[in-house]
């Protein structure tokens, strides 16, 4: 059971700083909290450390969370998981914004967003894939909410995803900027963009997870 949204106290696997490995700000340094807990199991997830709150290293209040983030010198965060939607970000996210970060909130998609956003938010928001097993558990409605500053990420790993992802795209008038990345193994990159060149999908950017060309897949913290 996930605790009341009057709790403070946020369950951590991890805090670190490195580039970010995917998205709109792909190569830029940011600070990572990733959150403990997520209320998906995809077929194809590659933070099965975070996936219970039991998982969890450490358990931080809201000014403990503000003070590790303060030692590093990056403006830019992202608020990962697990599922962070699952926490209660309304203060921290505000906290955050005051102090003039930049925040990046990677959801799955199956969460409500927050009601009231706060300036520098953007979102990095998943439609889960065929193959993820998840498809079911999607809130699309989340799609009409986001703006020309959020990012819509799809995860494919097969020909069966491309195409759902182009019928997603042709059924739901998304604003935010669209990206597209193989599931590390399961198919090549330039299968991705030879679907993109073949449907003629302009708003369609393709990319890789950076992090895990420049490091191990498996590594952890990077």
């Amino acid at each position: 059971m996930w605790p009341s949204m009057k709790s403070e106290e946020f369950p951590i696997v991890e805090i670190f700083d490195s580039v970010e490995g995917e998205g709109k700000r792909t190569g830029y340094m940011a600070v990572f909290v990733r959150f403990a807990g997520c209320n998906l199991r995809c077929s194809y997830c590659d933070t099965g450390y975070a996936l219970k709150r039991e998982d969890a290293v450490e358990t931080l209040d809201r000014s403990r969370l503000l003070e590790r983030i303060h030692r590093y010198p990056w403006k830019r965060i992202t608020l990962t998981g697990g599922e962070p939607m699952l926490q209660p970000l309304e203060g921290l996210c505000r906290d955050l914004s005051a102090e003039g970060y930049e925040i990046n909130i990677e959801t799955n998609g199956a969460v409500p967003l927050l009601k009231d956003r706060p300036r520098n938010l953007f979102y990095t928001m998943d439609v889960k894939s065929p193959s993820s097993g998840m498809r079911g558990r999607m809130r699309m409605e989340n799609l009409t909410r986001l703006t020309e500053d959020d990012v819509v990420k799809f995860v494919v790993g097969s020909r069966e995803d491309l195409l759902d992802m182009a019928q997603v795209l042709q059924e739901y008038p998304i604003r935010g900027q669209i990206y597209v990345s193989p599931v590390y193994g399961a198919i090549q990159p330039k299968e991705l963009v030879e679907f993109v060149r073949e449907h003629q999908l302009a708003r369609v950017c393709t990319q890789v997870q950076l992090h895990k060309v420049i490091w191990d897949p498996n590594e952890r913290g990077v």
